[in-house]
């Protein structure tokens, strides 16, 4: 089953939700097809989880429809140990309009392989603050924070900062209540406790300012200077690099190439061939196991 929501969530948006209601429009969808017998419940479990990410408000600020950040959030059910108890992946992409064009720019494309829950028919699901209540509800927050705290950062330095803090105090109480994967250091060196760890280390803040300098500087100036958006976001891939050999393993390195890496390709095959040359020696120390991809904007002349 891949049933979209997009029904629900127009007719939410369009009848629903005032003009500065949610934070973000969810594409939200189950898919069950690795699981024999009823599928009910999966149809149910897409509508109550699409529902609450869709009209969960976790920031007290004032969203117009048109600035709701757009995410399309999908689970896939790998095993079913028991009735109530569902073993999934979560595939997470957002994405943000550069200013003054049609394009979006991909700001997270996440993978969580952990993401584990128990689920009965018909649950209800209410957001409280600061309180563990399940392992569903604290995923679904934590990576709300998570989308929040990127988004921000994109559109001031370090404004995502709140929200990286939300998404650690998530993580804190989940490690005191769950027994869960994902939530422990020791359990997996990119995890969501690593995710976390990193956003909000001080060692690692320059990493804020490369989303900022990347997206608000570099993205945004594209439609009205290619040239020098694409000089900005050359500088942000060095200051990656940068960070990159402070600690080769950061998590946050990770996640940046991994929602940029067929935009950054894209960006430079239409650069200067100086630009180039520079761009494909960044990206051989950054991350030389994709370098083929990398150094394919060099047949663009």
């Amino acid at each position: 089953m891949k049933v979209s929501l997009w029904f629900i969530l127009l007719s939410s948006l369009l009848f629903c939700l005032p003009a500065s209601a949610q934070e973000m429009i969810v594409n939200f969808s189950v898919d069950d097809s690795r699981i024999q017998g009823d599928k009910q419940i999966f149809e149910d479990m897409q509508q109550t989880i699409g529902r609450y990410l869709n009209t969960t408000k976790f920031t007290n600020d004032q969203f117009e429809v048109s600035e709701r950040i757009r995410v399309n959030f999908r689970i896939v059910v790998m095993k079913r140990p028991s009735a109530d108890y569902f073993e999934c992946s979560a595939f997470i992409q957002t994405f943000r309009p550069s200013f003054n064009a049609t394009y979006e720019t991909p700001v997270l494309n996440l993978t969580d392989p952990t993401f584990h829950f128990t689920y009965v028919p018909f649950q209800q699901m209410n957001f409280v603050d600061n309180t563990y209540t399940d392992n569903l509800t604290a995923l679904l927050n934590y990576y709300a924070y998570i989308i929040l705290g990127f988004d921000y950062d994109t559109f001031a330095p370090a404004g995502g900062a709140p929200w990286f803090q939300k998404a650690q105090e998530v993580v804190n109480l989940a490690q005191s209540a769950a027994n869960e994967s994902g939530w422990k250091s020791g359990q997996d060196n990119r995890n969501r406790y690593w995710l976390t760890e990193n956003l909000n280390n001080n060692a690692y803040r320059s990493f804020h300012q490369i989303l900022y300098n990347y997206h608000r500087q570099g993205i945004d100036q594209m439609e009205a200077s290619p040239a020098q958006g694409r000089r900005v976001m050359l500088d942000a891939l060095k200051d990656l690099l940068a960070l990159n050999k402070i600690n080769p393993l950061l998590v946050v390195n990770k996640t940046f190439l991994d929602a940029k890496d067929d935009e950054i390709v894209k960006v430079f095959s239409n650069a200067f061939i100086n630009d180039k040359r520079e761009f494909v020696s960044v990206m051989q120390e950054l991350d030389p196991s994709n370098i083929a991809r990398y150094t394919s904007v060099l047949e663009n002349k």
